[in-house]
C-alpha cells in the first residue's frame, strides 16, 4: 500500500512531463515504478465491449483522452492490474480510484485479457513528438505477453534515430547562428539591380548549403520540400536549367565565409538559407524558420 501511495503522488507531479502528450499508465517492475507507452486496460474494454469504470469519478483531457491512469504489476512473469486512478486533480473533480473488486469481483487482478506488448522508454528524451505515446527515447524495453504471462523481454536502441536527430538539432543551431552573416555577404557581393535584372530572375531561393568538416562551402542546392533537385530529377536536366547560374553566384559570394569556429559535426554539415525579394519594398529579405525565431 506504500508503494501504490508513493506512485500516486509520482503521477501527479509527472503529469507536468506528460502535459502536452499523453499521460501514461505504470509498471511495478524490478523494484522500480516505470512509465509505460501501452495501455493494457484498453484491450479489457475491447474484448468485453465495458468502457465505464464503476463508481469511479474520472476526468479526461486532451493529454488523457481515456480518463484514467492504470498502475500495473509484473510479477512472477504475470502481469497484475493493481489500482486505476483518475488522470487530474485540476479539472473540479476529485481525484478517485476505481473499485477494483466491483469490477472484476477481486482486488488481485490478473490480467489474462492482455496480450501483446509493454513499452517502457528507457534513457533520455531524443526527440518530443506531440501526438500520443510517439516520442523517442534512447532505449525501448519491449515485454511480450500471452493471456497476461510475458514470453519475451528485450531492448531496442534507439542510437541510430538519436545521432541523426542530434546531428539536425545541431545543424539547425548552425543554421541560425550563421544566417545573418550569410545575408549581409550575398547582399555585398550580388547584384540585386532590377533594372538590371527582372525580379523573377533574381537569385532569390530558399537553398541547401553543404559544407565540409574544416567549414569551407562545398555545394550549393535549391531546397525543395528539405531535398535538393538533383535528389528528385536527373543531373542533365537539372543542369540545363538557369539555376545552375544562381548556385554558382551564391557559392562565389559565400565561398569566403568559414564556419569552422562553430565546433561542425564530424562529417558534412547541411543548413538551410532562404532569401526573398519584395517587389512592393524593392528590397532584398532574409526569410527565417520559425525555430530560427526562437530564443
Amino acid at each position: 500500500m506504500r508503494h501504490i501511495l508513493t506512485i500516486i503522488l509520482g503521477l501527479l507531479i509527472t503529469n507536468s512531463v506528460f502535459a502536452t502528450g499523453q499521460v501514461p499508465d505504470y509498471l511495478i517492475f524490478k523494484g522500480d515504478t516505470v512509465a509505460i507507452f501501452s495501455n493494457p486496460l484498453e484491450r479489457y474494454f475491447e474484448q468485453t465491449g465495458k468502457s465505464e469504470l464503476i463508481d469511479f469519478v474520472g476526468c479526461g483531457s486532451t493529454a488523457c483522452w481515456r480518463g484514467y491512469k492504470a498502475i500495473w504489476e509484473l510479477k512472477n512473469d504475470s502481469l497484475y492490474l493493481r489500482e486505476i486512478t483518475s488522470c487530474h486533480k485540476d479539472c473540479g473533480l476529485e481525484i478517485k480510484n476505481a473499485d477494483l473488486n466491483k469490477m472484476f469481483g477481486t482486488d488481485n487482478v490478473f490480467a489474462n485479457w492482455f496480450t501483446g506488448k509493454l513499452l517502457i522508454p528507457q534513457g533520455k528524451q531524443v526527440q518530443y513528438i506531440h501526438m500520443g505515446y510517439a516520442s523517442i527515447y534512447e532505449r525501448e524495453l519491449h515485454i511480450s505477453f500471452k493471456s497476461g504471462l510475458k514470453t519475451n523481454e528485450r531492448t531496442i536502441s534507439n542510437q541510430k534515430i538519436a545521432d541523426k536527430i542530434a546531428l539536425e538539432n545541431r545543424q539547425r543551431q548552425i543554421a541560425k547562428l550563421v544566417q545573418d552573416t550569410l545575408f549581409y555577404q550575398v547582399q555585398q557581393k550580388v547584384d540585386w539591380d532590377t533594372t538590371k535584372t527582372a525580379w523573377y530572375n533574381l537569385c532569390a531561393e530558399k537553398y541547401i548549403l553543404t559544407y565540409n568538416r574544416k567549414g569551407k562551402l562545398k555545394k550549393v542546392w535549391v531546397d525543395w520540400d528539405g531535398e535538393t533537385f538533383r535528389e528528385k530529377i536527373d543531373d542533365w536536366w537539372w543542369n540545363m536549367t538557369d539555376d545552375k547560374k544562381c548556385r554558382r553566384t551564391i557559392k562565389k559570394a559565400l565561398n569566403p565565409i568559414r564556419i569552422s569556429n562553430l565546433d561542425l559535426p564530424k562529417h558534412k554539415t547541411k543548413i538551410s538559407f532562404e532569401i526573398f525579394y519584395d517587389r512592393k519594398t524593392g528590397k532584398l529579405e532574409l526569410w527565417k524558420e520559425f525555430w530560427m525565431e526562437q530564443e
